[in-house]
C-alpha cells in the first residue's frame, strides 16, 4: 500500500519527519550560536589587547644607569 503525496504522514513516519525537522532547527541554532560566540570572543579579545596596550603605554620608563 503506497501513500499518495497528499496524505499526511502517520505513526512512525510522522515521528521520524518531526525528529528530522527538529534536528535541522537545532543544527541551525547551534551554528548561529557558535557564530555569535566567535564574534563576541573576537570583540572581547580586541578589547583586552587595547587595554593591555594602553596599560603598557602608561607605565613609567625605567631610568638608564
Amino acid at each position: 500500500m503506497t501513500k499518495s503525496p497528499e496524505e499526511p504522514l502517520r505513526g512512525d513516519d510522522a515521528w521520524q519527519a518531526q525528529k528530522a525537522a527538529i534536528d535541522k532547527r537545532n543544527d541551525a541554532a547551534r551554528a548561529r550560536g557558535a557564530a555569535e560566540r566567535d564574534v563576541k570572543s573576537a570583540r572581547a579579545m580586541a578589547e583586552r589587547r587595547a587595554i593591555a596596550k594602553r596599560e603598557l603605554a602608561a607605565m613609567p620608563k625605567q631610568p638608564r644607569p
